[in-house]
């Protein structure tokens, strides 16, 4: 789960490169596959600490959700769609609000026209 490149390292340390953002969706999905069950964001950002910050895991979270590659269960934890939500979190969590944040028809129209001549 670490990031690949080693730039330095001694008998009491070693020094990586950090992950790019393209590459924490995956990571994400691989720490979930791991442990077998849906992780809640606070285990997420104790098991990313120190490799990826919480604004960064937020938005890969974000994406692998509107992608459809993880769901949220209704206790708030993320998982794969084919996973089933732990018991005894069922009712111990509070679920966030969330928005997807899909602007198609943004996209569609353009900003600004030129006058016409």
């Amino acid at each position: 789960m670490a990031p690949k490149k080693k730039i330095y390292e001694d008998r009491d340390v070693v020094v990586m490169v950090a992950p790019r953002d393209t590459e924490i969706g995956e990571l994400i999905v691989e720490a979930i596959k791991e442990k077998g069950y849906p992780m809640a964001f606070d285990e997420l950002r104790l098991e990313f600490s120190g490799i990826v910050g919480e604004d960064r895991l937020r938005r890969a979270l974000n994406k692998l959700i509107n992608s459809g590659i993880l769901i949220e269960f209704p206790d708030g934890s993320f998982g794969l769609p084919g996973m089933e939500p732990r018991p005894d979190r069922v009712s111990s969590r509070k679920r966030r609000r969330r928005s997807r944040r899909i602007y198609l028809d943004i996209a569609a129209k353009p900003f600004y026209v030129a006058p016409k001549r």
